[in-house]
């Protein structure tokens, strides 16, 4: 079986500051339904899913479960933090019948565009690694500094900017999560890097630039002009 599971705790106090709504970014208002509605409707197109698990925080659970009414869509509490609410997720399709060789794909409920496409390549990545995720070719030269200085200078060509979909088995989840100190669950911030180090295989597939994140208002003012373009498209 497979899986989604959007992660949609975040508060967005960024976003807010930029003078957008005190609402999470995932709850704002974007065209005419809300942001965290665009990717949850990519996930229900691809058949093959059976549930689509939306994991919010405590404040806003009655709110996120009024938005929807679809029976593949179960709402539920996520962590404190990243981690812990993909955790949560995992811990939902054990409940709903997941076994160790499901599969869960976990997503960003700030990245409205996600694909049909490339939600299949990362589920069909994880079939055969055990463990992939979607990123893109960094397109400037990454330096990595320390104390203002530069340290290293990898080479471009080896170089991707990480985007969700993130997808994994659900027993190699359970057997890395397992692994982890407490201290480890705390600093986890990506799933493919929390995978990486613990010495697991992670494939990396192609993701898309209109799958970007919305954290500052530019972002948002740059998905305001998608969905207008997708709609004078359908005109």
């Amino acid at each position: 079986m497979i899986f989604a599971g959007i992660c949609a705790g975040g508060k967005g106090t960024r976003l807010s500051a930029d003078g957008y709504s005190s609402l999470p970014k995932q709850f704002m208002l974007l065209g005419e339904k809300p942001v965290i509605a665009y990717s949850v409707e990519s996930f229900l197109l691809c058949r093959e899913i059976k549930t689509v698990f939306i994991a919010v925080s405590e404040d806003f659970f009655e709110h996120c479960e009024g938005l929807f009414r679809e029976p593949r869509i179960k709402t539920i509490r996520g962590g404190k933090n990243r981690a812990e609410t993909v955790a949560a997720l995992a811990a939902a399709c054990r409940e709903y019948g997941g076994t160790d060789g499901d599969i869960l794909v976990t997503h960003d409920a700030a990245r409205p565009f996600v694909s049909k496409e490339v939600i299949r390549r990362c589920v069909e990545a994880a079939e055969e690694y055990g463990a992939a995720g979607a990123a893109l070719p960094a397109s400037d030269t990454v330096l990595r500094c320390e104390r203002g200085l530069v340290a290293d200078a990898p080479p471009r060509s080896e170089m991707f900017l990480a985007q969700t979909p993130q997808s994994f088995k659900l027993g190699l989840f359970h057997k890395v999560w397992s692994g982890l100190s407490q201290k480890e669950k705390e600093e986890a911030t990506d799933v493919c890097g929390m995978f990486y180090r613990a010495g697991e295989r992670v494939r990396i597939v192609e993701g898309e630039k209109q799958c970007f994140k919305i954290t500052f208002g530019e972002d948002m003012e740059k998905a305001e002009a998608v969905v207008k373009n997708q709609f004078h498209k359908g005109e």
